[in-house]
């Protein structure tokens, strides 16, 4: 593609462990790939104490750690570095913010035009209104005058808010300083090359005939990490794992795997779809958050003379924490195509192992003439799989005879990979919304609308939650697939987890 015009981006909360694992190494590999043009400005906004020298080391060890460089190339790193600059300063402090405007001018000065601006917000939800006030009140969102604001844009991280209303004052403020083809949402599953072949695995395919109520049995979205919080303790603790990843990754997925063909693919019109289907969930009814929601918290195990972490213990989390680390939940469409299937969805931490991945169950065909040969169990109709993580590709379950003189039929599996299949590394999704930020295509990032469609449906989950807290955390152990309660919400409607 294009190489892309010098931009100023100022990166809010610059030394967290956002910037140092993607952000950075994403603006290595552009700059790698000739995507970015040699000069460019990338301004560190952070508390700690550092020089630009610093800075630039603390984020050449980042990049050199991070498993998708592999080997830097130091020609590569230079070209970046000396892009690199930082504005220490307290978010609250308005002083940070007044000198930026004169380190920003000089950067104007230098390419003799009033360049592009981004500000990325990769700072808790917390800090989003207190810099987006001085933003506002230092004319900084503004550009640097000559009716430059039109090229600023502001990138915004999930979760958007910590409910509905935190959600809505967010965007009132936001709108009173951005145009909204200036704001960037960003939930990088949206951008995730697996998520958007969705679409063109329904829609260019035969299969979207059979993409219904049916032929679908029902539908699982699996988003399981083993790992713990790490040093997002302080983050996590009072968000939780059905705001942190419910609220949106998994809604993500469940909206490519659900909504109507768009039109084409213009943003607006992609987006409206989404945005369709995502208000088309039911809520969950008050009397229903027992049985079809489980939540939980993970507790220590002992592996030999090695103890894994519970919650409770990690890092900057109360010891008496209600936090739950792990959520399962049944939800609903109300439309046309979906009406009665179920959808089911989980997500947590310290799970036996780190897997993303939609199964679509199809209906078993009734067919006269296989009838009469002994399937192996209602389970085993045709499936397909979507894998997000790891071996991202799609898998079709399908039946076969097995050879031989009997007649007799078995599972096989029709897969497709994207690294066997097209030899080439998957784009990160992190490179895909700097990309798109930078030439102004808003198509994979959110709506407000339909974060307000999600929060609509996990508020009705937390209203029951403020009124009745657990009473057994933690209630699963480090390494399992979550509490037991997790596996008997599906298997009261006589199905299984798949992963």
């Amino acid at each position: 593609m294009n190489v892309i015009s010098p931009f100023v981006m100022v990166i809010f909360g610059a030394t967290g462990d956002l910037t140092s694992s993607k952000l950075m190494p994403a603006l290595y590999h552009l700059l790698e790939q000739g995507i970015l043009p040699e000069r460019f400005f990338i301004v560190g906004f952070a508390r700690r104490k550092l020089t630009d020298l610093d800075f630039r080391e603390m984020m050449k060890e980042a990049v050199a750690k991070t498993p998708s460089v592999k080997n830097i190339d130091l020609n590569i790193w230079d070209k970046l570095s000396k892009n690199l600059y930082y504005q220490q300063g307290f978010f609250e402090d308005r002083s940070p913010y007044d000198a930026l405007i004169p380190l920003l001018a000089t950067f104007d000065k230098e390419i003799g035009a009033c360049i592009t601006r981004f500000f990325y917000m990769a700072t808790p939800p917390s800090n989003y209104s207190t810099i987006l006030n001085f933003l506002d009140e230092t004319k900084l969102s503004e550009g640097c005058g000559q009716g430059s604001s039109k090229w600023t844009r502001v990138l915004i991280e999930k979760p958007f808010g910590k409910d509905l209303d935190q959600a809505k004052q967010l965007e009132e403020q936001l709108a009173k300083t951005f145009d909204e083809k200036q704001i960037y949402r960003i939930d990088h599953y949206l951008a995730k090359e697996t998520i958007q072949n969705i679409l063109a695995f329904r829609f260019a395919n035969q299969v979207e005939s059979l993409w219904n109520k049916d032929y679908i049995d029902y539908v699982q979205i699996t988003l399981a990490e083993s790992g713990g919080i790490g040093k997002r303790g302080k983050f996590y603790e009072g968000v939780g794992a059905l705001k942190d990843t419910g609220q949106n990754h998994l809604m993500a997925m469940l909206a490519y795997t659900t909504m109507e063909e768009p039109e084409n693919m213009t943003a607006n019109e992609v987006r409206k779809k989404r945005i369709e289907v995502l208000q088309q969930i039911k809520r969950t009814e008050e009397n229903r958050v027992a049985t079809d929601v489980v939540r939980g918290q993970y507790g220590a195990l002992k592996m030999g003379e090695r103890t894994v972490l519970g919650y409770r213990q990690e890092r900057d989390v109360a010891a008496n924490s209600l936090t739950e680390t792990f959520v399962a939940f049944k939800l609903f469409i109300d439309n046309s195509r979906w009406q009665g299937v179920p959808f089911y969805l989980r997500t947590g931490k310290r799970l036996s192992r780190s897997v993303t991945r939609i199964d679509i169950q199809f209906k078993n065909r009734e067919s006269k003439l296989f009838k009469q040969f002994q399937m192996e169990n209602h389970q085993s109709a045709n499936l397909i799989t979507i894998r997000v993580a790891p071996q991202e590709g799609i898998t079709m379950k399908l039946f076969a005879k097995t050879p031989g003189f009997a007649y007799e039929i078995r599972n096989v599996d029709m897969d497709f990979s994207y690294r066997s299949t097209f030899n080439r590394e998957i784009v990160d999704s992190y490179e895909k919304i700097l990309i798109d930020s930078m030439t102004g295509d808003q198509t994979l990032f959110a709506t407000a609308s339909g974060f307000e469609a999600t929060w609509q449906f996990i508020s009705s989950i937390t209203r029951v939650w403020e009124k009745q807290p657990p009473a057994n955390f933690p209630n699963y152990e480090a390494g399992s697939w979550g509490p037991k309660e997790a596996e008997e919400l599906i298997e009261r409607d006589g199905r299984k987890w798949m992963a």
